[in-house]
């Protein structure tokens, strides 16, 4: 076999390609492929759509499914915790045990929003991955004086202990950027 047969038989093998790309089989088989990719990329968006893309994309991205509130409701977020400290401008007492706890509430309703298992906010809490939050520790003191403000009535609070709780508060949501 020698070098001019050799590029015989290549382009042979050549002309033969480009007939069978450009036959009819080749077209029908093209058009199939082209069909089933489209109901693939299809598929996979209704997929997407259905599971939640934005909590995935948000979990996927924080390492953590983060309540609407924490992305998209900042300034809301953030009136109503200007509501909150305003209570400290008083002198009632009472006003900053309400402020403890409307601060505990709304925290509370943003991490049963992450979807942690609990009865409680101290249950999800200690259900909550050690190092998942900067401010867990926070959280937990904090939330401790809003039980002793509940359950003990004769609990003691002053303008500068509020101050200092609801900065453990405050520390939560300046970690998600709300404040």
């Amino acid at each position: 076999m020698n070098f001019d047969s050799f590029q015989g038989y290549a382009g042979q093998i050549y002309i033969d390609s480009l007939n069978f790309y450009n036959s009819a089989f080749f077209s029908v088989i093209k058009f199939i492929l082209g069909i089933y990719g489209i109901v693939i990329i299809v598929d996979v968006v209704l997929l997407l759509i259905k599971r939640g893309i934005s909590g995935n994309v948000r979990e996927a991205i924080i390492g953590m499914n983060i309540p609407q509130e924490l992305v998209t409701k900042k300034k809301k977020m953030k009136i109503r915790w200007d509501r909150i400290k305003d209570r400290l401008k008083s002198e009632n007492e009472s006003e900053y045990k309400v402020a403890i706890i409307e601060a505990d509430s709304i925290i509370d309703d943003l991490v049963r929003g992450m979807a942690y298992p609990g009865e409680n906010m101290g249950e999800r809490l200690d259900n909550m991955p050690k190092g998942q939050l900067e401010s867990m520790q926070k959280l937990g003191e904090a939330h401790e004086v809003r039980n002793r403000i509940i359950h003990e009535e004769n609990f003691q609070v002053s303008r500068e202990h509020a101050k200092e709780i609801l900065k453990k508060y405050e520390a939560f949501l300046e970690e998600f950027e709300v404040l």
